[in-house]
């Protein structure tokens, strides 16, 4: 199938591929919020859209959904652009949102959370999507920011990469995960050094604090000497773990 993106299909193109088997779907749970002065606002939904795609492609016989682009930033609005729903509406938008797509067929949902600030919320909601369709099988991407951050420390090992300035907010990792998806979203010129110490405060803190307080440039990590290499990297890692999570539990 040349074409998964539903956004793209016609309804008889996604009725017809569901009727033939495609009853997978994967679908980014994005944001729109700032990410230094260097990389488009739209960055966690646009790399949603990477890892969804490649995902899909290499699973096979599974479309991908419309991301959920705006998501619960709270801690990013400290910056202008930023665009935030908080958990008590992210929540309900979960469920209908997912409730769209059981109607047409699909019987197996995988989400992944691409950004930070929806990882918990998913988590808390997840027991809810299965009780309410129990006939739906629902494959998450991590719902512990605590273990998001150890699968980070595990990816940078193994990749030979510096975890620290990787970060996990608009430093060398998603800059290079852009610069190859979306080369032209970066500007490196503009590419700086951010906030290199403990961010676990922003997960542990029922509120994450305002960006501004940790790093003034809105970056948790350090952007510079980020490369499409890298990222192209990064990338091939976090799909290969994802094709685990997904297959390991059927």
């Amino acid at each position: 199938m040349d074409q998964i993106l539903i956004e793209r299909m016609t309804f008889e193109d996604v009725r017809d591929a569901v009727a033939a088997g495609c009853t997978r779907v994967v679908f980014a749970a994005g944001a729109m919020e700032q990410h230094g002065p260097h990389m488009a606002i739209a960055t966690d939904t646009l790399l949603g859209y990477a890892l969804a795609t490649r995902l899909a492609r290499r699973l096979g016989r599974t479309l991908v959904a419309p991301a959920i682009t705006v998501g619960a930033s709270a801690g990013q609005m400290s910056h202008a652009g930023t665009v935030s729903i908080s958990p008590e509406t992210l929540k309900p938008l979960f469920i209908e949102y997912c409730e769209s797509l059981a109607a047409h067929g699909f019987t197996e949902i995988v989400i992944i959370a691409s950004h930070g600030g929806n990882i918990r919320p998913l988590g808390e909601i997840l027991p809810t999507l299965r009780a309410r369709m129990p006939h739906v099988r629902f494959v998450a991407s991590e719902t512990d920011p605590a273990v998001v951050a150890g699968a980070l420390e595990r990816t940078c090992a193994a990749l030979g990469l510096d975890a620290a300035r990787v970060g996990f907010h608009a430093g060398q990792g998603e800059t290079s995960m852009m610069l190859a998806c979306h080369p032209d979203l970066v500007t490196m010129a503009k590419a700086e050094e951010g906030f290199m110490g403990d961010i676990s405060i922003r997960w542990r803190a029922a509120v994450a604090p305002p960006m501004s307080s940790m790093s003034p440039n809105g970056i948790l990590g350090d952007a510079r000497g980020s490369t499409a290499e890298i990222g192209e990297a990064l990338l091939e890692y976090r799909v290969a773990e994802l094709e685990r999570l997904v297959t390991s539990s059927i």
